[in-house]
C-alpha cells in the first residue's frame, strides 16, 4: 500500500512538472502573439530570414484581397526584405476601427549589416476576435503591406488601358497634377510585383509593358510612337496645304491684275474663286493664318515678278515623291490638350500657270509677238511643319515654307 501511494504521488507530480513546463512551452510560443508589438516583430524575422510559408500563416487577410500563398511570395519578394539583415519598429498610432476592432500602426526601417535604412515600410496589427485558450489576445499583421496603394499610371490623353487584361474605369482617372495632353489613373490597390499594361491611343502605337509596382507611379507618354495611320494623315495635310498657299499664291497675283480691268463678268468669277480660296485657307491655318499670309503673298511676287498677264488662268498644283521624318510627339500644356510633332516634309512641286510668253516674232507694229501658254513652276522644296492633335483632328499650327524659284525650262516628264 505504501509502495502504491508512492508511486501514486511521483506520478501525479510527473504530471504536474509536464504540466507546468508544456504550459510554459505553450506560453513561450503563444505570448507573442498577445502582444501587438511582439506579433509584428515575429512577423519582421520571418520576412528578414524569407520564411515566407511560416511568415503567411501570421496574416490576417481580412481585409484585403486574399492572396494565395504563391501570390504573397512573388508581392514580398518584390518587397525585397530578404535584402536586409534587421529593423527598427516605430509604434505611430494605436486606434479603434468603426467595427470596434482594435489595431496599431507602426512604422518600419529595413536596415543593412552595416545600419544603413534599405527600406521603409508601414504595418498594421489588428486584434482578432478569438483568444489563445480563451485567455489570452491574439494579434495578427494586416495584408495592407503587401498592396500598392493609390499608384498613379500618366498615359497619353484619350488613350484605353488595361490592367491584367482588364479596362481601367473612368473613376480611377484624375485631374490634379496632370497636363490636358495626359490622362492619369490612380490605382486603388494592387498586389505589390508586377502587371501587365496596355495602352491604346488614336493616333499612337499601342504600348504593353509590364509594369513594376516597386518603381512607383509611372508615365509611359515618352514611350508611345506616332503611328504609320498618323502620319500618313499629316502627309496628306501637308499636301493639301501645299496645293493651297501656290494657288492661293497664283490667284493673289490674278487679283492684282484684276483690280484695273473693267469687265465685271471675269472680275466676278475672280471675286468668287478668291473668296473661295479665302475660307479654305482660314479653316486650314486658322492657328498661323497671318504668317501664311506672308508667305503667299511673296511666293505671289516670285510667280508674278516679270510677264504679267490681264486674265491669266490657275490651272493645277501637284505636290507628289514626298517623304517625311517626324519629331517625337510633344505632351503639350495647353488647355485643349493638344499632342504635337514637327513633320520635316521633303518634296517636289508642279505648279501650273497661264502666262504671257514671247514666241520669238515680230508683230506688225515692230513688237515682240507672245501668246498665253500653260508654264510649269517645277523643281524640290523642303518645309516643316508643326502639327497638333486635339478634338479628334489634326491641325496646322505653324508652317515654314521657302519661296519656290521662276519657272524652270519644263521637263517632258513633268510637263
Amino acid at each position: 500500500m505504501k509502495v502504491f501511494r508512492r508511486l501514486l504521488i511521483k506520478c501525479i507530480i510527473l504530471v504536474l512538472v509536464v504540466a507546468v513546463f508544456g504550459g510554459a512551452s505553450y506560453l513561450i510560443y503563444y505570448y507573442p502573439q498577445s502582444v501587438p508589438e511582439s506579433a509584428l516583430e515575429e512577423y519582421l524575422t520571418l520576412l528578414v530570414e524569407s520564411n515566407t510559408e511560416k511568415a503567411y500563416e501570421w496574416l490576417d487577410q481580412s481585409e484585403n484581397t486574399q492572396m494565395t500563398l504563391e501570390e504573397y511570395e512573388t508581392a514580398v519578394q518584390s518587397k525585397k526584405y530578404v535584402l536586409c539583415d534587421s529593423y527598427q519598429v516605430e509604434e505611430i498610432s494605436s486606434r479603434q476601427g468603426t467595427n470596434g476592432d482594435s489595431y496599431v500602426d507602426y512604422h518600419v526601417e529595413f536596415l543593412d549589416a552595416s545600419g544603413n535604412v534599405q527600406s521603409e515600410d508601414d504595418f498594421t496589427v489588428k486584434k482578432q476576435s478569438e483568444e489563445i485558450f480563451g485567455l489570452m489576445a491574439q494579434w495578427r499583421v494586416l495584408a495592407s503591406h503587401c498592396m500598392v496603394t493609390n499608384l498613379r499610371v500618366t498615359v497619353p490623353a484619350g488613350s484605353t488601358v488595361y490592367l491584367d487584361g482588364e479596362e481601367m474605369g473612368a473613376s480611377w482617372l484624375t485631374e490634379e497634377d496632370v497636363s490636358a495632353s495626359k490622362d492619369c489613373y490612380v490605382i486603388p490597390s494592387l498586389l505589390a510585383g508586377t502587371a501587365d499594361v496596355v495602352i491604346r491611343n488614336p493616333i499612337l502605337e499601342s504600348y504593353e509593358v509590364i509594369l513594376e509596382t516597386a518603381d512607383g507611379d509611372v508615365d509611359y507618354c515618352e514611350q508611345m510612337a506616332l503611328k504609320e495611320s498618323a502620319m500618313s494623315a499629316c502627309e496628306e495635310l501637308a499636301v493639301e496645304a501645299l496645293k493651297q498657299i501656290y494657288k492661293a499664291a497664283v490667284l493673289e497675283g490674278l487679283e492684282t491684275e484684276n483690280t484695273e480691268d473693267t469687265d465685271s463678268e471675269a472680275e466676278n468669277t475672280d471675286d468668287t474663286e478668291n473668296t473661295e480660296a479665302s475660307e479654305e485657307l482660314t479653316a486650314l491655318f486658322a492657328a498661323c493664318l497671318d504668317d501664311v499670309l506672308e508667305i503667299i503673298e511673296s511666293q505671289s511676287e516670285e510667280f508674278y515678278r516679270e510677264n504679267s498677264v490681264t486674265h491669266p488662268e490657275f490651272e493645277s498644283v501637284g505636290i507628289y515623291d514626298y517623304e517625311a521624318d517626324f519629331e517625337k510627339p510633344v505632351f503639350s500644356e495647353a488647355e485643349n490638350g493638344a499632342i504635337t510633332t514637327v513633320m520635316t516634309f521633303s518634296y517636289r512641286y508642279i505648279v501650273r500657270n497661264t502666262e504671257r510668253v514671247e514666241t520669238g516674232e515680230i508683230w506688225a507694229d515692230g513688237t515682240n509677238a507672245w501668246e498665253f501658254q500653260t508654264v510649269p513652276y517645277t523643281g524640290k522644296a523642303t518645309a516643316e511643319f508643326t502639327l497638333s492633335w486635339y478634338e479628334n483632328a489634326w491641325h496646322i499650327d505653324s508652317v515654314t515654307l521657302p519661296i519656290i524659284p521662276e519657272a524652270a525650262e519644263t521637263e517632258e516628264s513633268e510637263s
